[in-house]
């Protein structure tokens, strides 16, 4: 795909100020042309720090293979921003996509930043633990369930910081991928779901409930499938719980995104004591923090 040589200097700005990481710089560099070897090919001719240009090239030479298989998953296709017919679809096709993708590369199907690295994969993964750890909503006491949990790669390190934690999917390939990484922890568990709620749980059986970009995919699922979570969010929170939702929706401006939520807590009833906020250095993720009362 031939982009524009302004565009690509659009993107890689973004990284010269300071603004972007390279491992989003380069995720969105490899969506936009689906040609690493382009990419490389146009760095060197770029405006701005020759410095941070090069060095923006040698993340992406290590990354290489990671970034080829970005490309091949890109190419299935599989991956739609358009909003679907129903509830139905829209799980369905974020079943068929998360299968595929887990097939291809566990760290990209949950991350696709992380370019296919363990190393990338873990040092986002503490970003965020260490994000909710300072947003004050772990501790050994309490009981946490992470919606679309994927390969499980935030519950491994919660097991040490909350009494317990559950994670569903509708995937069965990313369950199975997070069953056989979790397989040494005993206080974590993984669930396959429909995908419509949070009915395998019982009302007032969480401490902190917590979602990190899937509710995008919730999104696409239409309006209902998205006030339904968060009525069951409320219902399945203890009185006092927390629910920390990173990354709401893609392609929707921030003002319009953060309108959204308040107005989803509020037909929730859930009190916002956190919003709009982008704690991130990796990851490009904007934040809430609601608390049930």
């Amino acid at each position: 795909m031939v982009v524009p040589i302004e565009d690509i200097q659009r993107i890689v700005d973004g990284y010269l100020r300071q603004e972007a990481s390279a491992a989003m710089v380069l995720m969105e560099l490899i969506q936009r042309t689906e040609d690493p070897e382009a990419v490389a090919q146009a760095l060197p001719g770029l405006h701005g720090d020759a410095a941070k240009l090069a060095e923006l090239a040698r993340h992406l030479a290590a990354h290489r293979e990671g970034c080829d298989t970005i490309v091949r998953m890109i190419r299935q296709r599989l991956d739609s921003p358009e909003l679907a017919r129903d509830a139905e679809e829209g799980i369905e096709r974020a079943r068929k996509l998360f299968d595929a993708s887990v097939a291809q590369s566990e760290e990209s199907s949950v991350a696709l930043y992380s370019l296919g690295s363990p190393e990338l994969l873990a040092a986002a993964t503490d970003e965020v633990i260490g994000v909710l750890d300072d947003w004050g909503v772990l501790g050994v006491e309490r009981d946490a369930l992470e919606i679309g949990c994927g390969i499980g790669r935030l519950m491994a390190p919660l097991c040490a910081r909350v009494r317990s934690v559950v994670g569903t999917d509708v995937s069965p390939g990313m369950i199975a991928a997070a069953t056989r990484r979790l397989a040494g922890f005993s206080n974590a568990r993984v669930v396959l779901t429909s995908g419509q709620d949070l009915s395998a749980f019982g009302s007032a059986s969480m401490d902190l409930v917590y979602s990190v970009d899937t509710f995008p995919y919730l999104v696409l699922g239409g309006p209902a499938l998205v006030e339904r979570h968060f009525r069951e969010v409320r219902r399945v929170l203890r009185p006092g719980g927390d629910f920390v939702l990173f990354n709401y929706a893609y392609g929707l401006p921030r003002d319009e995104a953060d309108r959204e939520v308040r107005a989803l807590a509020q037909g929730a009833d859930l009190e916002i004591v956190r919003a709009d906020e982008s704690p991130f250095r990796i990851w490009n993720g904007i934040g809430w923090l609601l608390r049930r009362g």
